[in-house]
């Protein structure tokens, strides 16, 4: 027991120490810039757009489908298609980043096309330096590397956003505060509603007509004993992925259209909602396999109450598919605009990144990432 304990503090010393070498390396600021833009300016998004795109590409194709079927050697081919992936994305992300940013170019001016691609170089590695991390975290440390990571950046924000929040209001004396104490009110109900949403599943229930040791899927492994009667299906089965890909788009894409670069616009908040609708449709119909779940409930003996196994089972998964990805589809919509309200209805621009969006749902899925983990621990 002592060991393990041992163990388990060595594993959350080592995540400190490479969240803390993060932390530092996003201090280093590109080459030839007058302002501190970042090496890790991009950080660990293009790696984690990689891997859904991988994702994706093995459940839309047989053939990427079936590397990821054989065994540690197909896992490394795909994790190498990703990082190639990681590569592809870098550089069309990174000149969108730059450009933003081109203003601020001073020495050298004659020389842009240069620091372009010197800039473009540095960016593309700092993200395979963070996506280094975060493979060390996975492997000898606690939790999720990649959420950890984001989340380190996150709190590093949300520190000075609080306090910037805090001065800013206490100037209006007893007018501020009240609205401060409620501004904090309604962040601490966004968060907890954020967890439930998380959590939230859709119980199918089943019964069996054999006795069954354990039934496990491509959608979670599942064990079917006595106390255990029903399939778990989350409602927002994607989770964050969505969100992140649709940012993605409309960053890479659409940023020069006039109507489109305001993201706290109309234009840009609708044709973000419509991807994130469209984005979640697809990969929850790609990512859950329907035919193959109610193949393996008629092989197992397991069967839905008042529903025929085979056809009628596979028509009824997708019902329930099709009703979790409406519902899945608007909670995600709501929690990624949330930013946007908040900012129309006067709040600071800093602080709104935390009432919503990628950030609300980062933070939440990490801290129950956490918390798992340490559960085991200490079970």
């Amino acid at each position: 027991m002592n060991i393990k304990k041992r163990d388990f503090i060595s594993k959350i010393y080592y995540t400190l120490f490479i969240i803390i070498i993060y932390r530092l390396g996003y201090f280093i600021p590109l080459p030839f810039l007058n302002n501190r833009v970042s090496i890790l300016s991009l950080g660990i998004m293009p790696y984690i757009s990689a891997s859904i795109l991988t994702q994706l590409m093995c459940y839309m194709f047989p053939f990427f489908y079936k590397i990821q079927q054989d065994g540690e050697i197909g896992i490394k081919k795909i994790n190498n298609i990703t990082k190639v992936l990681t590569i592809l994305i870098s550089l069309i992300q990174a000149p969108v980043y730059i450009n933003m940013t081109l203003s601020e170019f001073s020495y050298f001016i004659n020389c842009k096309n240069i620091l372009m691609i010197t800039s473009i170089i540095c960016i593309t590695t700092g993200t395979f330096f963070t996506m280094w991390l975060g493979e060390k975290i996975n492997a000898k440390g606690i939790g999720n590397g990649n959420s950890l990571i984001i989340m380190s950046g996150i709190l590093s924000r949300f520190i000075y956003s609080i306090i910037d929040e805090i001065l800013n209001r206490i100037k209006n004396q007893l007018l501020g505060i009240t609205i401060l104490l409620f501004e904090l009110f309604i962040w601490l109900l966004i968060i907890g509603i954020s967890i439930i949403i998380i959590n939230f599943v859709k119980k199918i229930h089943i019964q069996y007509v054999n006795k069954l040791n354990n039934y496990s899927s491509n959608l979670e492994e599942v064990y079917l004993r006595n106390e255990i009667k029903f399939i778990p299906l989350k409602v927002v089965y994607p989770g964050i992925m969505p969100i992140i890909f649709s940012q993605g788009i409309l960053i890479t894409i659409f940023k020069k259209i006039n109507n489109i670069n305001n993201i706290y616009g109309i234009w840009y908040n609708l044709l973000y909602s419509i991807l994130i609708i469209i984005i979640t449709f697809f990969y929850t119909f790609l990512s859950i396999p329907v035919k193959k779940i109610s193949d393996d409930l008629k092989i197992n003996g397991v069967y839905i109450p008042n529903i025929k196994p085979g056809k009628d089972t596979c028509f009824f998964f997708k019902k329930i598919v099709s009703q979790i990805y409406f519902v899945g589809s608007l909670l995600l919509v709501i929690i990624a605009l949330l930013p946007s309200i908040f900012i129309s209805l006067g709040g600071d621009k800093n602080f709104s990144f935390f009432f919503g969006g990628t950030t609300i749902i980062i933070m939440v899925g990490g801290l129950l990432d956490i918390k798992y983990t340490i559960n085991s621990y200490i079970l």
